[in-house]
């Protein structure tokens, strides 16, 4: 797993995404019924590589395998399309207040469409992942946040939310 600042120096790569931080959002198991998830669409600069997608866990309640999926999304219709890349991390409680990086392979983007990603965990896991402060309407203006639940797992889109993240590119 790299720090996001491993990208930092590295030619042809840019960065997108929203670094505020301030409240959170709750995803994984809740009781023994309901699982709770998250996610962000996003629009990328130019074409390119996605190298990863980072997010910052403010609070981790037990140790989960965390699954971040990237697919392409419709803006119209609010539909996520076709899968893009698929990666797991483990996350435990050391890695709580601090960028986690989603490291990704073959997830070549164009320029001109939206994309998504999908923020699940598995097991008992939980965290807080960071959001922006809700009294800073709208940051990252290229997207909009994602909640959805085991039971309601068509979610609901935030127009004026936004995840924490930081998504590197490697522009072609």
């Amino acid at each position: 797993m790299k720090n996001v600042s491993a990208y930092s120096n590295v030619k042809n790569i840019s960065t997108i995404g929203n670094t505020q931080t301030g409240h959170h959002y709750w995803v994984g198991k809740v009781g023994k019924e309901k699982d709770f998830f998250a996610g962000q669409t996003f629009r990328v600069n130019k074409t390119g590589a996605l190298k990863s997608i980072s997010i910052f866990p403010e609070i981790i309640i037990r140790e989960t395998e965390a699954t971040l999926t990237v697919f392409e999304f419709d803006t119209v219709k609010r539909e996520w399309k076709q899968k893009i890349a698929e990666t797991v991390v483990k996350i435990n409680k050391s890695m709580e207040k601090q960028w986690v990086s989603f490291e990704l392979e073959n997830a070549n983007l164009d320029g001109s469409k939206q994309y998504a990603f999908k923020l699940t965990c598995k097991n008992d896991g939980m965290m807080a992942i960071a959001e922006s402060h809700w009294k800073e309407k709208n940051l990252y203006k290229e997207g909009a946040q994602w909640t959805g639940s085991s039971e309601n797992p068509k979610g609901l889109f935030h127009q004026n939310f936004d995840l924490s993240f930081i998504a590197a590119i490697e522009n072609n």
